[in-house]
């Protein structure tokens, strides 16, 4: 058993391949595309570092490169995640844990241009499945700040539980933190959850809904999608901070939105769910979960993060449309912040 534990893991036969992505070990020439997001301020907000300069990413490289090959217990192999035209969009990184190297614990980072996407459940589903099935490790964990709700919601989409909320544990930032500790082991990821056809279907419409809301490079937005999963009379209700509610139909909704997306202040924008739970109860559903918004308005980053509960009924055809939804938004701040 010792041996076992201690030998070099076998070696994958790089890339990786997924449905969209190629996974490969970084190497020095994927220098300009990782500085291109190690050195947002946006990206570092929940990192254990401030934004890189292009050295301190070169080295981050160099450090990786070195350990790619997990022979040491404590070794980091860092994955570059490429697209299909080649473009690296994030990493996704596996550590081979220095005191029981049958378990190891997986990291990411991303470019903000794929956020929302898929692309990082579709990454880190291939890194699991290269530790559990080639690796041969018994369990993956994951780290992340209580406020880095993005990350924590693609640790539960991939199927990692939530083991543990540890209290300031650690000093980022100038301020002590909580971090969430998720796990999952090697063979509940070989036997994820199916999901019902009633809950993709559910998850089709309020994608749909929160994709609507996507402005790029000052392109003109309309919210034709959100209406289009809206029933006819929905009834939505914003929840303000001193606890009053503003019930306003379809329409009152979309209005100022859809002027404010179209207008010359919000030039980006996104807004994309990242924590959620269904329940499909015969013809009617309900959705509750979080999202986070980011973009520039006058010139200047924000994001912010929210929580919004869908209730949806089954539409003649078998789809699901919105019936009501009410939501509440906690502070935006500036990006980096």
């Amino acid at each position: 058993m010792t041996e076992q534990l201690d030998r070099t893991p076998p070696q994958p036969d790089y890339p990786v391949r997924t449905g969209r992505l190629a996974l490969r070990p970084v190497r020095a020439d994927d220098l300009d595309a990782v500085h291109a997001y190690r050195s947002l301020p946006g990206i570092a907000l929940h990192l254990p570092h401030e934004p890189h300069t292009r050295e301190e990413t070169r080295k981050t490289l160099e450090r990786l490169a070195a350990g790619q090959a997990l022979a040491a217990p404590g070794d980091w192999l860092g994955l570059a995640v490429e697209t299909a035209a080649g473009r690296v969009v994030g990493e996704v990184l596996l550590r081979r844990d220095d005191r029981a190297p049958l378990t190891g614990e997986i990291g990411f980072v991303f470019h903000p241009d794929v956020h929302g996407t898929g692309v990082a459940a579709e990454a880190v589903t291939a890194a699991l499945g290269l530790a559990f099935d080639t690796f041969g490790w018994h369990r993956v964990t994951g780290v992340c700040t209580v406020r880095n709700t993005a990350s924590a919601a693609l640790m539960r989409r991939v199927g990692m539980r939530l083991e543990a909320v540890a209290r300031q544990d650690v000093h980022r930032k100038g301020a002590w933190q909580d971090r969430l500790h998720f796990a999952v082991l090697a063979a509940e990821h070989r036997r994820p959850r199916p999901r019902s056809a009633d809950e993709r279907a559910v998850d089709a419409a309020v994608t749909a809904f929160y994709a609507a809301f996507t402005r790029r490079g000052g392109e003109p937005v309309t919210l034709d999608g959100v209406r289009a999963v809206l029933a006819p009379g929905a009834v939505i209700e914003r929840v303000n901070p001193d606890g009053t509610v503003d019930r306003m139909d379809t329409e009152s909704f979309i209005a100022p939105r859809e002027a404010l997306l179209g207008g010359p202040d919000l030039t980006d924008f996104t807004e994309a769910e990242v924590a959620a739970t269904t329940l499909v109860a015969g013809d009617t559903a309900t959705r509750t979960g979080e999202y986070a918004k980011w973009g520039v308005r006058a010139g200047t980053a924000f994001s912010g993060w929210g929580r919004k509960t869908f209730r949806l009924g089954r539409a003649d055809g078998g789809g699901w449309l919105v019936e009501s939804f009410c939501w509440t938004d906690e502070p935006e701040a500036p990006a980096g912040h």
